[in-house]
């Protein structure tokens, strides 16, 4: 007993191309792929301008900080030079301001009828003391 070999059918072309019109060829899934990239792609783009663009704001601001620090210690030497007592004394011996030989007290009279004695201040002892 001998086999015998089954004829092969091939397919037929006209079956292979009703099936492939019926799937339809996959391009929509790679359409959609390349949108993707291409988004991200604009969006890395726009992040590193938008970080540039943050990145000079900030720099202006620190040179602003620098002007306004250094400003700062420009009038910090200008009070303490004003403030000098030598250079005070200085200046007030210029304009002729000299100390007072004696404290004289004013009394002020207010003009109220229910005025009360006032007592005389106590002299400061700052004043008191030794003049320079």
């Amino acid at each position: 007993m001998t086999a015998q070999a089954i004829p092969y059918r091939g397919r037929s072309r006209e079956a292979a191309d009703e099936r492939s019109n019926v799937r339809g060829p996959r391009v929509l899934p790679l359409v959609f792929f390349v949108v993707a990239v291409v988004a991200v792609f604009f969006s890395m783009i726009f992040l590193r301008i938008s970080l540039d663009e943050t990145a000079f704001e900030l720099e202006n601001l620190q040179d602003g900080i620098a002007v306004a620090q250094s400003t700062q210690l420009d009038l910090r030497y200008d009070l303490a030079r004003l403030r000098d007592p030598l250079r005070i004394a200085t200046e007030a011996k210029r304009i002729g301001l000299v100390y007072p030989d004696e404290r004289v007290a004013i009394v002020v009279d207010l003009g109220g009828a229910d005025t009360q004695d006032l007592q005389p201040e106590v002299p400061v002892r700052a004043l008191d003391s030794d003049r320079p």
